[in-house]
């Protein structure tokens, strides 16, 4: 597999990013060493982005919105966590618990906006527990809700280390998946796994493995014989076990996680023979991991296929998949729109509800998983 190399167009790293990653990319070496020469293309993913204090989750950059690498949906609009938010209370009013837990919160805009928006309507809630691992992130998540949120409000929002035991609620994930980290595997007669080695002072794929977790999991998803030679695609083996640990925290719950991903036919399809590896730094996306360690983030996206066998599983019942635009739109995203009277206002509205829901934007490339357990809802928008 080549290696595409843009770091000529992207924009120059300043002297303390780059002495960032250069103790970053010392820290990946020496695991390259250690193990002979070649680590796992996951192992390398999950440095680059969760390294204590050096990956590019656990250090302290601006990751979001317009000073940082790349836009979430929450930070397009408010109206994306509004009407998420009365979605939730039609299943708060059909007997859920009235909990929310969020994991991995991101800027914390989602949560600010789900809870301004409970509390705009008066609907009662309990709790608003927010699953987060990144120090830098969860201080950056409780300045901005201390300073949008009632201090009422605010008293009920409550950080979390683990998954809560017993957990009864709604359980929600917003770009969560696409952040775990992924096996790189290669059809070259048979299937390999790709790995990471270091020659001539940079990083530069090898052979990892022919007979591991990774190989064993593409040949059990049969996609061989469709597929041509050199086809390059991920894998994500993170689903079952991290599905298998919700599951086993929760009691009677709906989730309900949003990413970019695709069904198992498309994801493995015949033309996306590169994978489908996406890196964002400063605004920009490119393809190539191997660059900027610790100071982009990487993602992969999510086979969605994957994720509801893993969750059935788990324990887990799937309760659908659809859209983001077919979720938001069933669920009123255009009446909250329209709750406005400056016209300024109204045109600004809708040019978010476009980026939020439009094919060329977010609303065909998002979709929408629901699952529930030990509980059978009627979930709007599936």
């Amino acid at each position: 597999m080549s290696s595409y190399h843009p770091a000529a167009e992207l924009p120059a790293p300043d002297d303390e990013q780059i002495a960032h990653s250069v103790r970053l990319i010392e820290r990946i070496v020496e695991r390259i060493e250690q193990q002979g020469g070649v680590i796992s293309f996951r192992q390398y993913m999950q440095a680059c982005l969760y390294e204590p204090g050096l990956g590019y989750y656990a250090a302290g950059s601006i990751k979001f919105g317009k000073h940082g690498d790349f836009i979430t949906a929450p930070e397009i609009s408010p109206l994306f966590g509004q009407t998420w938010a009365l979605h939730i209370a039609s299943l708060f009013a059909q007997g859920l618990s009235a909990q929310i837990l969020e994991i991995g919160a991101g800027s914390g805009r989602l949560a600010c906006d789900i809870v301004r928006e409970f509390d705009a309507n008066h609907i009662d809630w309990q709790s608003y527990f927010i699953l987060e691992t990144s120090a830098d992130l969860r201080q950056r998540q409780q300045q901005l809700l201390r300073d949008q949120l009632t201090p009422q409000a605010f008293a009920k929002i409550i950080w979390l280390d683990a998954l809560p035991q017993g957990f009864s609620g709604m359980i929600i994930g917003n770009e969560v998946l696409d952040a775990m980290p992924v096996s790189v595997v290669l059809k070259d007669g048979d299937w390999i796994e790709l790995g990471i080695g270091f020659e001539q002072g940079r990083f530069i794929w090898k052979e990892f493995s022919r007979n591991s977790e990774a190989v064993q999991g593409i040949q059990e998803i049969d996609v061989d014989n469709h597929l041509p030679p050199q086809y390059c695609t991920e894998i994500n083996l993170n689903f079952a076990p991290w599905l298998q640990a919700l599951s086993d925290a929760s009691a009677q719950v709906v989730v309900e996680l949003i990413d970019y991903g695709y069904e198992r036919a498309q994801y493995y399809h015949v033309q996306r023979n590169t994978g489908t590896l996406l890196c964002f730094y400063r605004h920009r996306s490119h393809p190539d991991p191997l660059v900027f360690p610790g100071l982009q983030d990487i993602t992969a996206f999510v086979d969605f296929d994957a994720v509801a066998d893993a969750a059935g599983q788990a324990g887990f019942e799937v309760g659908g998949l659809t859209t983001q635009a077919g979720f938001l739109m069933e669920n009123g995203l255009l009446q909250q729109a329209g709750v406005c009277e400056d016209e300024l206002q109204q045109l600004a509205l809708a040019q978010q509800v476009k980026s939020l829901t439009l094919p060329g934007e977010m609303g065909e490339k998002f979709k929408v998983i629901a699952l529930q357990k030990n509980i059978n809802l009627a979930l709007k928008g599936f």
